[in-house]
């Protein structure tokens, strides 16, 4: 994967160049339109990257973490936007994803017969952006929707008044590998790194076996939103909701982030702690801390103000998913608000949750016009 790490080393300006262009023309070119707060409910998950079943296939230790997510959301009667990457088109034939993952097809129709269902496409699925492959193979399951590139979501309130705009979109907009470059990109995936994943059982999807390519995107699709929030247009200030780095971002929140301190002292509890069930317990928190601390050094971008959001992935190794969740229903009594209550707000959820159990955590919340209200009063 030598070709994905140079990508990684690109000059940062030239890099956010790249990202801009590709970013402000998905902006440009994107499908708009309008709905009630009150009418806003839906979730967004992204980069499922489904394969055939095989050791290739990212998705299978998700499986059933996302499965439990829609039967949870779509009797909440929340729509369903897929945000890109849904199969993994790269190394994988349309025809052997589609059988494999017939029976989540179904289910994902049946948000398309209720409550609503939209698609978009990314780089690993940009199959879905032709019409005679959507046709061929996937347009049974969108009950008369066409998948989109990006898409420009205009909220107002019950009086018709403007609150803001959300922007969705994949992500990979611009980059060389994954957008301008997709074709060689694709070949060398489906030809090389597939037999690779099955012989040697590893996982990765790019950006995200480069931690330092992830890092640098999230920070370039941050700038690109702030600068249009900052510099632009006052009536088009787009709060962006993206996937494709396959890590959750979310306005105001950073993940926990251990220190070689909390080992340290776990080490130092361990050696005074005469109870074997209580020594096991230690030895255990301690070895996951150590573990972090060998892993993955990504840190988010500092989003300020918060117009910049990731849906994290589908497709983590031990099998949880990462979606948000976007809310405009208000709450008809205020008194009975619940800090765990998902409406009026923007949430970021897991599956399953810290027991395991199939319903979601709550990761990250804040209200949503609170949201646009700030990113609309921003000043450079």
């Amino acid at each position: 994967m030598a070709f994905f790490k140079r990508a990684s080393k690109l000059d940062e300006e030239e890099y956010q160049r790249a990202i801009d262009k590709g970013l402000g023309k998905a902006f440009d070119n994107a499908e708009k339109d309008s709905c009630r707060a009150s009418e806003l409910k839906a979730v967004v998950l992204s980069d499922l990257h489904r394969g055939a079943g095989d050791g290739a296939d990212d998705f299978a230790a998700s499986h059933q973490a996302y499965s439990a997510a829609l039967g949870w959301y779509l009797a909440q009667g929340y729509q369903l936007w897929l945000l890109g990457d849904v199969e993994e088109l790269w190394e994988n034939g349309i025809g052997e994803v589609m059988e494999e993952y017939e029976a989540l097809l179904e289910l994902e129709l049946q948000f398309a017969q209720g409550p609503g269902l939209r698609r978009f496409y990314g780089n690993h699925d940009l199959d879905w952006s032709k019409r005679r492959y959507v046709d061929k193979h996937l347009a049974p399951w969108l009950d008369g929707s066409v998948p989109q590139e990006a898409l420009r979501l205009r909220v107002e309130d019950d009086a018709g008044d403007d609150l803001g705009m959300l922007f969705l979109a994949h992500g990979h907009q611009g980059t060389a590998t994954s957008d301008r470059w997709a074709g060689i990109s694709r070949i060398a995936v489906r030809v090389a790194w597939r037999a690779l994943q099955r012989w040697q059982g590893w996982r990765a999807t790019t950006p995200a076996d480069s931690h330092e390519l992830r890092g640098k995107h999230d920070h370039a699709m941050y700038r690109w939103a702030r600068r249009r929030v900052i510099d632009g247009d006052p009536g088009e200030r787009p709060v962006l909701i993206a996937g494709h780095t396959h890590r959750p971002v979310f306005a105001g929140t950073s993940p926990p982030h251990p220190t070689a301190e909390q080992a340290s002292d776990l080490a130092q509890r361990l050696e005074t702690e005469p109870d074997p069930t209580r020594r096991a317990e230690l030895r255990a928190e301690l070895e996951l801390v150590r573990a972090a601390l060998r892993g993955d050094p990504y840190t988010p971008p500092a989003i300020d103000p918060p117009c910049y959001f990731n849906t994290g992935c589908c497709s983590f190794p031990d099998g949880d998913v990462t979606c948000l969740e976007i809310n405009g229903e208000p709450l008809v009594d205020e008194a009975l608000r619940d800090p765990g209550d998902g409406r009026g707000k923007i949430r970021l959820m897991r599956f399953l949750d810290n027991d395991a159990k199939p319903r979601p955590e709550q990761l990250a919340a804040r209200p949503l016009r609170e949201v646009f209200e700030q990113v609309a009063n921003a000043a450079g």
